[in-house]
């Protein structure tokens, strides 16, 4: 067959490499799933309301309005649920190109965390967190009418942040973190070797990694007793996530070949309050920019010119265009104190989307989302040392418009493009266990 016929494909599966550091769970690259406590309230007053030590990920400053509390470690434990239902409008169309119309590609995860931290002074207290920020897997099947966009996806970040909080006086504490990042991805589609044949596919497949580093700081401010303010900032990294692309059919020019791409994650700031109208009950709000227009290209090198383009001409190098937008995550919450022994959560959010029709794939069929959530936290009086939180999470995305397999060579051999919709939604459960020494 024409070299040609899968010259141009490596390159769209690379450049997946970047965008499938991505969640269901939070917009485009985001795993909001680091505080059980948090997600109770979906996240609303994070950076206000340091309630334990988990909500040193959002503000590394409540680390400081815990000086003095001891030495104390903390395992965080979600199990995550997407599902991501896919429908061509027109699946006469969609047969001319694959066997299967629609498809389902979420898959479920089980996502842990853990935290630690202990006074280093009066006034000084170190933390540790070990996070999964970023993290997806998707899996469609081979048959799939969007098989040339994707078919598997798998990525997994591992983020160490160390911090340290410091109580300045009675009402402010500020604090910093470093982090190492580690991120590693395994993609794969289908290959048309014959355009005018759908049944005529090889598998590529594509495996990268990367360690990177960064930091975040914040403040929390008392305003009055009942009244805490907290603001943070996350530094953007960039990862050059290295390895190796690989045929599951040789159509002679081989089957293997290295190759790099770049992968800019945003930088965020947010903003959150946490007020206590009386005895029991507590406001949350919370805003959060994240700088997705920061993603706006991706480029790839190839270690060796093994494709072709459809002029013949060797490829080393490709770069993309994402354009994405900034977006913002938008909270309410409460928390009603129940007694000594229960306090219960409750709260709503909404959350953009950096996407867009125009640059929406199967890897990030991503929409606006609406969260609603409830958790609650749970003091044992055998136990005088550990706390429990736990929350539920129910998330409904818009539908999602998206064309699959826009592709000169399909188009060439008479096969159209297919407009299809995602339906989605995600439930979260988590569940935490805090122990004071």
């Amino acid at each position: 067959m024409h070299p040609t016929r899968r010259a141009v494909y490596l390159a769209p599966c690379l450049l997946a490499l970047g965008g499938a550091a991505t969640s269901a769970h939070g917009a485009a690259f985001q795993l909001q799933e680091q505080s059980a406590s948090l997600l109770g309230s979906a996240f609303a007053g994070r950076s206000a309301d340091a309630h334990d030590i988990s909500h040193t990920f959002f503000n590394p400053a409540t680390l400081g309005v815990h000086a003095g509390r001891g030495a104390e470690a903390e395992l965080v434990l979600s199990y995550i649920d997407p599902t991501f239902d896919f429908e061509a409008d027109d699946p006469q169309a969609a047969g001319a190109l694959g066997f299967d119309a629609s498809a389902s590609g979420g898959e479920s995860a089980l996502a842990p965390v853990f935290y630690a931290g202990f006074d280093l002074a009066p006034d000084l207290r170190a933390g540790l967190g070990i996070n999964v920020p970023y993290g997806l897997e998707t899996d469609y099947p081979e048959d799939w009418v969007g098989r040339y966009d994707a078919v598997n996806t798998d990525l997994v970040t591992i983020d160490i942040n160390p911090q340290l909080g410091w109580r300045v006086d009675e009402r402010l504490s500020v604090g910093f973190g470093v982090s190492a990042q580690y991120a590693d991805a395994t993609l794969s589609q289908m290959v048309s070797n014959n355009p005018s044949d759908p049944n005529d596919d090889n598998k590529l497949s594509v495996e990268g990694d990367d360690w990177s580093y960064g930091f975040n700081l914040g403040a929390h401010y008392a305003v009055t007793e009942a009244t805490q303010l907290g603001i943070a900032y996350r530094h953007g990294m960039s990862h050059t996530l290295s390895g190796d692309a690989e045929l599951s059919e040789d159509l002679g020019l081989g089957t293997e070949t290295g190759g790099e791409a770049d992968l800019d994650i945003p930088a965020s700031l947010n903003l959150g309050v946490s007020h206590r109208l009386d005895r029991r009950w507590t406001l949350l709000a919370d805003a959060t920019w994240t700088q997705w227009s920061d993603f706006d290209e991706l480029a790839i090198q190839f270690d060796e010119a093994i494709l072709v383009d459809a002029a013949g001409d060797p490829i080393l190098e490709q770069s993309d265009d994402y354009d994405w937008d900034d977006t913002w995550l938008l909270s309410l919450g409460t928390r009603f104190d129940l007694n000594e022994r229960w306090d219960l959560r409750a709260g709503v959010a909404y959350d953009q989307t950096p996407t867009g029709d125009s640059n929406r794939t199967p890897r990030i069929p991503d929409e606006d989302r609406t969260w609603l959530a409830v958790g609650g936290s749970w003091y044992p009086a055998a136990a005088e040392q550990l706390s429990v939180d736990f929350g539920y999470t129910y998330i409904w995305l818009d539908d999602a418009e998206i064309t699959v397999a826009d592709r000169e060579e399909l188009e060439a051999a008479g096969v159209d493009p297919v407009d299809g919709e995602y339906e989605s939604n995600v439930q979260i459960f988590a569940a935490s266990a805090n122990w004071r020494f």
